[in-house]
């Protein structure tokens, strides 16, 4: 597969794309499941052009978030916020608001930049033990660290728990949002599975690196965003406080459901090659049928699905998507033109598919305007189906 986000100026780039193995395992032991390759971090995160504001059921979800963690954990001018991945400064410009102090790392220059010009103080870094070494030097301490989405992508946990330790407060507390393994597998969100994404989490695997480096996870809330994510809250072992009963009904929950066996994930693979069967016989019938189709959400996972089915991605004309970012541009592998969301107008499309299907609600919301003409959309995952 090409990386998920390396989109293309120009088609010609094409012709020397580079592409990467892109495979799951799972360890017995643990219950990790990863990615058996590992693209060099520099390579994918120094320029990016995923934006968070552009999605403005990200943007509530922020403006929600920081609330409720100012409450829970009391927060004042006093506490510091440190995100990491903090991309361009959404949600501690949230936190900022409520009067919280805030500091972002961000490796990605170029949307670092964005959340400097913003004011929001900001890192233009990976995050790691050299780095937490030298903002610990400048008096940093941290009462909340937050991985929105950020988690995954990191290749040496060790390091990452060092430091975490050199900038945590004592009573602190590390906040790890990412996507469910449970959710991704009952809901055949293969599409979630792309370079960037090293690490595919459930709470089982959590707490055995986390009980490896000294911590433990003390709390476990699902949340919506992304097609199913889970916060993880954890403290330092020997300062944490018992696990709530969320932590103990999804230990409970995942043993009972086998979620990390091999015949679970065995099957996993079977349902998502039977998927790709029916996905791409209900775009071929579409076609046949005369349907002017389009694709909608030019993200990461969309060019995982759309690698996945090619016969499918020939089929559609453009990818509308919202990000100036990307306009202009080309997704990687299918080489799809990538145009504002209002090029469809006039331009005889029936069908938008929605790729970036955890946002379905957001996007049919937008397009109202093509579905009073008569347009439909498709919405791929977890079924394909015309609505």
């Amino acid at each position: 597969m090409p990386l998920a986000n390396a989109f293309l100026a120009t088609p010609e780039e094409g012709r020397q794309e580079p592409v990467y193995p892109l495979a799951v395992a799972a360890c017995p032991r643990c219950g990790l499941v990863q990615l058996t390759f590992v693209v060099p971090a520099e390579q994918l995160y120094r320029h990016y052009l995923y934006v968070s504001s552009t999605s403005e059921a990200v943007c509530r979800y922020a403006a929600d978030l920081a609330t409720r963690l100012v409450a829970q954990y009391h927060l004042g001018p006093s506490d510091l916020v440190l995100e990491l991945g903090s991309n361009d400064g959404l949600v501690l410009r949230e936190f900022q608001r409520l009067g919280v102090a805030v500091l972002g790392v961000e490796p990605a220059r170029n949307i670092a930049a964005v959340a400097n010009a913003h004011g929001v103080p900001t890192v233009e870094e990976f995050f790691s033990s050299q780095t937490a070494e030298r903002l610990a030097r400048e008096g940093k301490v941290a009462t909340v660290i937050l991985g929105r989405h950020v988690f995954a992508h990191l290749d040496d946990l060790r390091d990452f728990f060092t430091a975490v330790d050199r900038l945590l407060a004592n009573e602190g507390v590390v906040l790890i949002e990412v996507p469910y393994l449970g959710t991704l597998i009952d809901g055949l969100e293969f599409d979630t599975i792309y370079h960037e994404h090293l690490s595919y989490l459930a709470l089982q695997p959590m707490q055995v690196v986390c009980a490896r480096h000294g911590f433990a996870v003390v709390d476990v809330e699902s949340v919506p965003l992304h097609g199913g994510s889970v916060l993880f809250a954890i403290q330092r072992a020997g300062r944490s406080r018992s696990a709530s009963e969320r932590v103990e009904r999804l230990a409970s929950q995942e043993q009972r459901s086998r979620l990390t066996a091999a015949d679970t994930l065995r099957r996993f693979a079977d349902r998502v090659r039977a998927w790709q069967q029916q996905f791409e016989g209900c775009l071929r019938q579409l076609d046949r049928s005369g349907a002017g189709l389009v694709g909608y959400g030019a993200a990461a996972k969309a060019n995982t699905l759309l690698n996945f089915c090619p016969s499918a991605a020939r089929r559609l004309r453009y990818i509308l998507d919202r990000s100036p970012y990307k306009h202009g541009r080309y997704t990687p592998g299918t080489h799809l033109p990538v145009v504002d969301a209002t090029a469809w107008d006039g331009d005889g499309a029936t069908h938008i598919v929605i790729l970036a299907w955890n946002f379905k609600d957001e996007i049919m919301s937008q397009m109202q305007p093509f579905a009073k003409r008569g347009g439909r959309f498709v919405i791929p995952i977890p079924q394909p189906e015309v609505v």
